[in-house]
């Protein structure tokens, strides 16, 4: 069962790496979540740094077995995780929690949560996947378009409620992945994709002149698709920037 071990520790570099060392030496098991109060390195998307402290935010790291996946399915890993924190946000309010592609949470225009994947590779296949999950508990205050958990329902969560809520939520989609559940991840993602169908401002990072573009949903890789001037175009992780469109206003 996902989340039954769990690791706390007062301080680390990054939950991450920490794991990453774990299973290096062979002592981390499937589904063992490992908890940090104050993270001083923590890695974002693109390598972006996020530090954590005390209650302000959960920074939690999940090892998940993933060797019944070949590497054209492990996007839907990631779909499984990011419905899974999507959904654990969903049970404190009830405005529309989204998934911005491919693994961000939001709120409206505002990020309440991002998650950081990294696959364990061994004689060519891939063992398992440390899964780095970070949500907003308190506000935010250096990043002008985060929400958080305490500012959209109204109270201060404990971050063990969020930790059941969050290790329930990734046992069932979990199962989904190892039953080969492809299409259900698939349609589920695309349904809560923020954005999806609406015609928005967007870069592409290798030319920052904007241009409006309409998600129409994901490849069968992960690769978001994007109708620009009637055509649909394929975009790999990181070629978007979605940046226009956030909130800078606390809602």
């Amino acid at each position: 069962m996902i989340g039954q071990q769990i690791i706390q520790l007062h301080e680390v570099d990054s939950t991450n790496n920490y794991a990453a060392r774990l299973l290096s030496e062979g002592k981390l098991a499937h589904g063992t979540v490992i908890l940090a109060e104050h993270q001083t390195a923590g890695r974002g998307q693109r390598g972006r740094n996020w530090q954590s402290t005390g209650a302000k935010q959960f920074t939690g790291t999940y090892f998940l077995k993933t060797d019944f996946l070949s590497v054209d399915h492990l996007c839907y890993l990631n779909m499984a995780v990011a419905l899974s924190v999507r959904e654990m946000v969903q049970s404190f309010t009830k405005r529309q929690v989204s998934i911005k592609w491919p693994n961000d949470i939001f709120i409206d225009n505002q990020k309440i949560g991002g998650i950081l994947i990294e696959t364990n590779w061994k004689n060519g296949k891939v063992e398992g996947a440390i899964v780095g999950i970070g949500i907003n508990m308190s506000p935010v205050h250096s990043v002008v378009y985060a929400t958080s958990l305490n500012e959209i329902s109204g109270k201060s969560p404990e971050i063990w409620t969020v930790l059941d809520l969050l290790s329930a939520s990734l046992n069932r989609f979990y199962t989904s992945l190892v039953q080969t559940d492809f299409d259900v991840l698939k349609e589920q993602y695309e349904s809560f994709l923020w954005k999806k169908d609406e015609e928005i401002t967007m870069e592409e990072r290798q030319n920052t002149i904007p241009f409006q573009g309409i998600i129409r949903g994901v490849d069968q890789i992960g690769n978001i698709l994007v109708e620009r001037d009637g055509v649909v175009a394929v975009y790999h992780n990181q070629e978007l920037d979605f940046a226009a469109n956030y909130s800078k206003l606390k809602m």
